[in-house]
C-alpha cells in the first residue's frame, strides 16, 4: 500500500512538473522573417511560428523584424531592430522572469500576481513589475518606460534615482542627464537611492558587436600608426628638392641638395674637364645655395646654406 502511494506521488510530482515546464516556455505566436535567436551569441537560428524560445536565449529581429511571444496570459512583442534575451528561474513555488533588454523596443503584457515577479534590465534602468502593460525602448545613450496598466517601479543606475509610473505615465532615463518623468495628468515622483552599476552593456559592446569595434580599432590604430610614422619622418629630413646643374665640353656636373621638409638646391657645373657640384643645406622650407664650379683642371664646388632642402639631382647639359 505504501509503495503505490509513493508510486502515485511520483506520477503526480512528474506530471506537476511537466505541466510547469509547458507553461514556462516562452512560444512564437507571429514572426516575420528577419527574426533569429541564439543560445551562445555565435550561432544563429530562425525563429518561426510555433517555435519554443530556450531558456537564456537571445532574440534579434531585423529592420522589418517582429515576433510575439507568450506564455499562459503574458505577451511579450519585439519591434524591428530589438536584441533581448528571457530567463526563467525561481522553480515551480516562486517562478520569477528576468528579460535583458540591449537595444530596441519591448511591449510587455505581463500576469498580475501579488509579488512582483518580473523584471527588465536594461544598460540605463531597470524595471520591477507585478503586472501590467507596459513598454520599454533603448537606444546607444538611453531608455525610457511608458505604462499603459498597473505600476512599474523604474530605478536608474547611475544618477541613482528611482521612480513609481503609473498608467499613462512614463520615466526616461539618460546617460549624462539622468531621470526625467511625465504623465497626462500628474508626473510620478523622483526619489533618491543608492546609485548602481547595470550589469547590461550598452549596445556595441556584445560579443558580436564587440568584435566589430575591436576591429575598427584595430584599424583605426594601425592608421594613427601610419600617421605618426609618415609625421616623423616628415620631421626628420625627408623631403624633396630639386637643383639643376650644366656643364660645357667633357664636364660632369651635379649639385645636391639636402635639407628638410623639402626645398631646392641649386649646383651649377664648369668647364673643360672638371667635375662641379653645388651643395645646398638648410631645414624646413627655403632655398639652398648655388656652388659654382672652376676652370682647368680643378674640381671645385662652392657651399651654400639656406632654409630648406631636399635630395636633388644634377642635370647635365
Amino acid at each position: 500500500m505504501v509503495t503505490i502511494f509513493r508510486i502515485l506521488v511520483a506520477a503526480l510530482l512528474l506530471l506537476l512538473t511537466a505541466a510547469f515546464a509547458a507553461a514556462d516556455d516562452w512560444r512564437v505566436v507571429k514572426a516575420t522573417e528577419q527574426v533569429k535567436y541564439t543560445v551562445d551569441r555565435t550561432n544563429w537560428l530562425d525563429l518561426r511560428a510555433g517555435d519554443v524560445v530556450p531558456n537564456r536565449a537571445w532574440v534579434s529581429t531585423g529592420p522589418r523584424g517582429r515576433v510575439q511571444l507568450a506564455r499562459g496570459v503574458e505577451c511579450i512583442t519585439f519591434q524591428p531592430n530589438t536584441l533581448a534575451s528571457i530567463t526563467s528561474y525561481g522553480g515551480f513555488l516562486s517562478p520569477q522572469t528576468q528579460i535583458v533588454q540591449q537595444v530596441g523596443s519591448l511591449d510587455l503584457e505581463i500576469e498580475k500576481r501579488s509579488q512582483p515577479h518580473t523584471t527588465v534590465q536594461t544598460p540605463y534602468l531597470a524595471a520591477v513589475v507585478k503586472g501590467t502593460i507596459f513598454h520599454v525602448t533603448v537606444d546607444r545613450t538611453k531608455a525610457s518606460v511608458s505604462v499603459d496598466r498597473g505600476l512599474v517601479q523604474v530605478t536608474s543606475f547611475a544618477s541613482g534615482q528611482q521612480s513609481n509610473v503609473g498608467p499613462r505615465q512614463s520615466a526616461a532615463v539618460d546617460s549624462k542627464t539622468g531621470m526625467t518623468v511625465r504623465g497626462q495628468l500628474s508626473k510620478p515622483e523622483i526619489i533618491s537611492v543608492a546609485p548602481s552599476v547595470s550589469k547590461v552593456p550598452a549596445i556595441g559592446t556584445t560579443k558580436l558587436a564587440g568584435a566589430i569595434e575591436a576591429s575598427e580599432t584595430k584599424n583605426k590604430s594601425s592608421t594613427a600608426n601610419e600617421d605618426t610614422s609618415a609625421s616623423a619622418i616628415s620631421d626628420g629630413s625627408s623631403g624633396n628638392g630639386k637643383s639643376n646643374g650644366s656643364s660645357s665640353g667633357n664636364g660632369n656636373s651635379g649639385s645636391n641638395g639636402n635639407g628638410n621638409s623639402g626645398g631646392n638646391g641649386n649646383g651649377n657645373s664648369g668647364k673643360s674637364d672638371n667635375n662641379s657640384g653645388g651643395n645646398g643645406n638648410g631645414n624646413s622650407g627655403g632655398n639652398g645655395g648655388n656652388g659654382n664650379s672652376g676652370k682647368g683642371d680643378n674640381n671645385s664646388g662652392g657651399n651654400g646654406n639656406g632654409n630648406s632642402g631636399g635630395n636633388g639631382k644634377g642635370k647635365d647639359k
